[in-house]
């Protein structure tokens, strides 16, 4: 008898930080935005990082909703200051996705490479953002020291400023800096 190799159970796929949830947008008590919460494993409430990423995909390409419906067996209906919050990541994910894309690549090798650069400082700010929105609501000042020390670069002299300009086009992080 042959003996299976591999897995001998069926793996969940990952839920990645870049899924955009099923959505649709409706207008009974405002503009609402539902989300079919049905396909997904993960707990569907605004605290889950992985929920809220999916949601701040989707309004990302939409316009901002007064209410934000979790539909599965039971719906969960997020108004006012639960929506608050959410909207104000959504933007910071917008701005921060519209900087990565007009980001002009620097000509001098040396900028291209170094730890600090625009680019990777943007990127890096992102995927921080979709793993864990929380952390990039106005009360967590950490956030802009985490970003210098880990990309800062002895070789260089002007990291920290480049840093700081990556910083700077964060809507929510350039009130720290």
């Amino acid at each position: 008898m042959k003996h299976r190799q591999g897995p001998t159970k069926k793996l969940i796929p990952s839920i990645s930080p870049e899924n955009c949830c099923p959505h649709e947008y409706s207008e009974d008590e405002g503009l609402q935005l539902e989300i079919d919460c049905s396909a997904c494993q993960g707990a569907h409430d605004l605290t889950n990082s992985k929920c809220v990423s999916g949601i701040l995909n989707v309004m990302v390409t939409g316009a901002v909703p007064t209410a934000i419906i979790l539909k599965r067996l039971i719906h969960k209906r997020y108004r006012g200051e639960s929506v608050g919050p959410v909207a104000l990541v959504a933007s910071e994910l917008s701005a921060l996705n519209r900087a990565i894309a007009s980001a002009e690549r620097p000509s001098d090798k040396r900028c291209r490479t170094c730890s600090a650069s625009r680019e990777r400082v943007l990127t890096a700010m992102k995927h921080r953002l979709l793993e864990n929105p929380a952390e990039y609501l106005p009360g967590h000042k950490n956030m802009a020291a985490e970003l210098i020390s880990m990309f800062r670069s002895d070789q260089c002299s002007d990291s920290i400023k480049c840093i700081e300009n990556a910083l700077s086009t964060s809507i929510v992080q350039s009130e720290v800096v």
